[in-house]
């Protein structure tokens, strides 16, 4: 690390759990987020300020007015402009030393396989089953980990796919077929933003865990979170 980097990392090198080592597996690491809307602009934000040396950040929509309250990242002034453009810059505010690769389109079995290739973990921030059923089959193809999370309403889950974990997103939704229609999935679509807020950094966290082989990560189980009930909830499958 440069001096620079020495002075703004110093409050996580002093953990005995990251130190200077950590910090340097973290500057040297790659993160591919998948999503921009309110999970993905929570987690890409936090690990561009944690030092993530990589992030690509995949999305083809555009910032709408009723996504503020929950998408961070964005402002008035972003209304109407890509949403991977508007990420890039403003993670690119956040720390000038992380390399963010920008992909404005929709991840698809034709193409998911080439985007993750070559990166460390792949986060789903997505709020679909196909997508992330889609993103499961190409992380079990190249044999990359990636954490999955999703929320609604008041609530949210976040679990950890390894190559040796047993258990997967799409082992415990195996009734939904990749074809499936999104609109069926997605009729609710009330999501409360600080749930988001919560999920987000639990799956940022878990990531940040893997790269530095810290913890216990959230694998062959799944973490719940209710916010009405102030409840977080792990669950092991068996």
């Amino acid at each position: 690390m440069n001096k620079s980097q020495k002075e703004r990392y110093f409050c996580s090198t002093f953990l005995n759990k990251i130190g200077i080592e950590g910090q340097e597996k973290l500057l040297n690491s790659k993160v591919f987020v998948v999503g921009a809307g309110g999970l993905g602009n929570h987690i890409v934000l936090s690990l561009a300020a944690l030092g993530i040396g990589e992030l690509a950040i995949c999305d083809n929509d555009t910032v709408k007015l009723d996504n503020l309250p929950r998408q961070v990242l964005y402002d008035e002034s972003d209304v109407g402009k890509k949403k991977v453009d508007v990420a890039y810059l403003k993670i690119k505010n956040k720390n000038s030393d992380v390399k963010v690769n920008e992909f404005d389109l929709y991840v698809d079995m034709n193409n998911a396989k080439e985007l993750f290739f070559g990166y460390d973990i792949v986060i789903d921030a997505t709020d679909n089953f196909k997508s992330k059923f889609v993103i499961e089959e190409a992380c079990k193809a190249l044999h990359i980990p990636y954490v999955s999370a999703g929320v609604s309403d008041f609530k949210g889950q976040v679990m950890v796919v390894t190559p040796n974990s047993k258990y997967s997103f799409k082992s415990l939704f195996d009734e939904l077929p990749l074809n499936i229609d999104e609109k069926y999935i997605e009729e609710d679509r009330g999501v409360y933003p600080l749930a988001v807020s919560l999920v987000s950094d639990l799956a940022a966290n878990e990531a940040v865990k893997y790269l530095l082989n810290i913890g216990e990560l959230i694998t062959d189980s799944l973490i719940t979170v209710d916010t009405l009930k102030a409840e977080v909830k792990r669950r092991y499958f068996k």
